[in-house]
């Protein structure tokens, strides 16, 4: 009998694994997770493996499937996971802070795809420094979103006043990079990735890099999180999950090849050289090992509460916020990667 598209991909997928990782099982299990609109057309960042472990079948591999619900931006889907719509979403880490500490909603991180914010502030090429963003239009997804905390944090920490910038919340990345393009905003973040579709334009630059950005922010700002109801309820769905993400992270990483054919097909408003270039950057970055290293955790949290919009915040022990026990249980089950990657464990 003639394989499936979908059988050929899991067929793929299990010839790019390492031998530590177990075979299919014979029970399939269900979860419903919300992603930003971004990740779902496929972010240029190691974010897209959320979407990559479905088409290289490893969702499939590890006994899951895995409905997306589309959402614009961090609100949206903490309002989903909240509601009980979806049983988890990539949240922001100072999301997942003010549901416990403001409205004692139960919910912990337990594994992540991206260490090392991958984010960087474009501008109009007349904005030559940080300061004089002052007084201009700054795009954001929205008030309260992921970059907006982030721009504000990193630009604040090269002493502007970031209550003198003009936020406008516009959007997705996409949009926010093509507003800058045609001039209908001074400045906005997005990731690397996304900037590599208007990378070239006349007129535009990029105001604070990669790495500087990285510097100046929390090593982690996001991770897949659930309510304590449902790690209670879906243990081993919420396991399988978190094995196939690591067990295709790690594809991506041995074989980065493997990324830039997809994101060519996926992506066609992206170089080759745009998209070289991103895997090369994304090469370290890949959540080989779950990204969940509590001395990572703690210091984005604290980094959290040290800011001003956490001033009237309740504290609360960080280690209420995380459950590290599923990559723990992945570390023993597929072993531990090593190599020049920022998950070391």
């Amino acid at each position: 009998m003639p394989l499936t598209r979908r059988s050929m991909l899991a067929a793929i997928a299990l010839t790019l694994t390492s031998a530590t990782a177990f075979a299919q099982p014979a029970d399939m299990l269900d979860l419903k997770i919300a992603l930003g609109t971004a990740d779902v057309n496929f972010n240029p960042t190691t974010a897209s493996v959320f979407r990559l472990a479905d088409t290289l079948g490893f969702y499939e591999k590890h006994g899951l499937r895995v409905e997306v619900v589309a959402l614009d931006g961090t609100p949206q889907a903490v309002a989903a996971l909240n509601s009980g719509a979806v049983d988890i979403a990539d949240i922001s880490i100072d999301a997942a802070i003010r549901l416990r500490a403001e409205n004692d909603v139960a919910i912990r991180g337990f594994t992540a795809v991206a260490l090392g914010n991958p984010f960087l502030i474009a501008a109009k090429t007349e904005i030559e420094a940080i300061e004089d963003l002052v007084g201009r239009s700054f795009a954001v997804a929205d008030n309260g979103s992921l970059d907006y905390n982030l721009s504000r944090a990193v630009i604040g920490s090269y002493g502007v006043n970031v209550d003198d910038l003009s936020f406008v919340a516009i959007g997705a990345p996409d949009i926010r990079a093509q507003a800058l393009a045609v001039g209908r905003v001074d400045a906005t973040t997005v990731s690397f990735g996304t900037y590599q579709s208007i990378a070239g334009i006349e007129g535009i630059h990029v105001l604070v890099d990669p790495d500087d950005y990285a510097e100046r922010s929390p090593g982690q700002s996001k991770f897949v999180a659930a309510l304590e109801s449902t790690i209670e309820e879906k243990r081993e769905a919420l396991q399988r999950f978190t094995d196939a993400l690591a067990d295709a992270s790690r594809a991506m990483q041995k074989d980065p090849q493997i990324w830039i054919d997809a994101i060519t097909k996926a992506r066609e408003d992206l170089s080759q050289e745009a998209i070289k270039a991103t895997a090369e950057i994304n090469l370290a970055r890949w959540c080989v090992n779950g990204c969940m290293n509590p001395e990572s955790l703690d210091k984005s949290i604290a980094y959290a509460y040290s800011t001003k919009d956490f001033t009237e915040v309740k504290k609360i022990p960080a280690t209420e916020l995380y459950d590290t026990s599923f990559v723990e249980k992945m570390l023993a089950t597929l072993g531990k990667t090593e190599g020049k990657i920022l998950d070391q464990r």
